[in-house]
């Protein structure tokens, strides 16, 4: 089938036409959510490739609104990153228990009260963790070393020939 050159192109149709909705005068464009991954989710990845600075200007503002449904508070100075569901949330939607993690953190603060760990296994993990933070310091260090010699002992040869 040969493509009639009396129809447009549908990579022109896509190329012309707007990615989201033109806002309103003195309005933010309403993407119609707050996540990120379902504003991406929702864009073909074709639309992605032509139209790259409109899709990474959406991501971006996106990032930085109040991941709390139909909340478009800013984030980007102040914002509270949720422990559980790993979202960004304005102050008043910040709670665990306002966004919808409540259950969650009850169910961990009770295990945490019914099963604690024992103060000697605290220390012990804390140990660990110290002696891994020297060991990749020692390891840093000996890789440093290294890269100094190779550059260094590569110029002595060069002198003495």
């Amino acid at each position: 089938m040969a493509d009639d050159p009396n129809k447009p192109s549908t990579s022109s149709k896509t190329e012309d036409a707007p990615l989201f909705p033109p806002a309103k005068p003195g309005k933010r464009v309403d993407y119609g959510t707050n996540n990120t991954l379902e504003l991406l989710e929702r864009i073909p990845s074709q639309v992605v490739d032509l139209k790259l600075d409109d899709v990474l200007t959406a991501v971006k503002e996106v990032d930085n609104l109040c991941d709390y449904p139909r909340c478009k508070t800013k984030t980007s100075l102040m914002g509270q990153d949720c422990q559980h569901c790993k979202k960004r949330f304005c102050f008043k939607h910040g709670l665990p228990e306002v966004h919808g993690c409540g259950e969650e953190i009850k169910r961990d603060e009770r295990k945490k009260f019914l099963h604690p760990k024992p103060a000697k296994t605290i220390r012990q993990e804390e140990d660990v963790k110290n002696a891994k933070k020297r060991l990749d310091a020692k390891l840093k260090e000996m890789q440093l070393g290294r890269t100094q010699k190779a550059t260094g002992g590569g110029s002595k040869k060069k002198n003495a020939k």
